[in-house]
């Protein structure tokens, strides 16, 4: 196995090398913050336009997988789905394949906690020390480095795990083994899908009944209604600056994310025998929105 074992733990000396994995709305941004505290970061995306991007920001560019995984001391992922994460991972030019012993491979895309536990599992006897930390704080969080992480690992690779994600965050959790870290995102996210349903139909109701949105939300953020969608997310154009509602819903989580973690939501909820109403509910609202 390529640069396996050529050495133990982070670089002695100069940046710690970082391979960094999708570059989306929210990964451009994250590897942003990345090279702003110091790492060094070689990146991989199928978007060329995008690489030619962040080569501009000073990241180093590599044509596949395998050549922003080696000798790397962290590979870092944020990507649409699970089988991309497996797809990226796995294979004769996977990380795995290609990582050095005891490199920290970081997850923070929204996957299937039991496809992140079985990924560590069989990361870890490779000598890998595996994290699943995905993330909450939308767009605006990954630009302004706020984010907050849930991380899945074991204990004693915490630390090390923790430093690097301070990059591009401000709150980390250390939630338990592998696969919590992805458990807590979905479950955030299944009252996160209920919560804008309730804030949009609310919102609207209130207007076709005659008060004025933005009176309705300065209201409703001060009494039992308040939550997050409402307050730092406000569906209803106008009445907040920069979020997606007041920019054309440009840029924002968008319909087909939810639905996919909606549907990783229900896959963990059937594992377990727990039928969510709410949840089944949910999907099908995002579905026909979607229409």
């Amino acid at each position: 196995m390529i640069g396996r074992f050529a050495m133990r733990g982070f670089s002695t000396a100069g940046k710690k090398k970082v391979g960094f994995f999708g570059l989306g709305n929210m990964g451009f941004s994250m590897m942003r913050n990345c090279i702003s505290h110091g790492y060094e970061i070689t990146a991989f995306d199928v978007n060329e336009d995008v690489l030619k991007k962040a080569e501009e920001l000073g990241a180093k560019i590599a044509p596949d997988v395998k050549a922003a995984a080696i000798d790397k001391d962290i590979c870092f992922t944020m990507l649409p789905n699970t089988d991309i994460v497996q797809e990226t991972r796995y294979g004769s030019k996977g990380i795995f394949e290609h990582a050095k012993e005891n490199a920290l491979i970081i997850d923070s895309s929204t996957i299937s906690p039991f496809a992140s536990r079985k990924m560590a599992e069989e990361g870890e006897k490779l000598g890998l020390r595996i994290a699943d930390a995905p993330v909450s704080g939308g767009v605006g969080g990954a630009a302004n480095g706020t984010l907050t992480f849930m991380v899945g690992c074991k204990k004693d690779h915490f630390k090390d795990i923790e430093e690097f994600l301070k990059s591009m965050g401000q709150s980390i959790f250390h939630c338990g083994s592998p696969g919590t870290g992805q458990t807590s995102k979905i479950c955030n996210n299944l009252m996160l899908a209920i919560q804008m349903i309730a804030v949009s139909e609310g919102l609207v109701l209130g207007e076709k009944l005659g008060i004025d949105p933005k009176i309705l939300s300065k209201i409703i953020g001060t009494s039992t209604g308040s939550c997050w969608s409402l307050n730092s997310y406000n569906p209803r154009p106008g009445i907040m600056e920069n979020v997606p509602s007041s920019n054309n819903y440009e840029g924002g989580f968008g319909v087909s994310l939810m639905k996919k973690d909606l549907s990783i939501v229900l896959d963990s909820a059937a594992e377990v025998n727990l039928d969510l109403k709410f949840g089944a509910k949910a999907i099908e609202y995002f579905h026909e929105l979607e229409r």
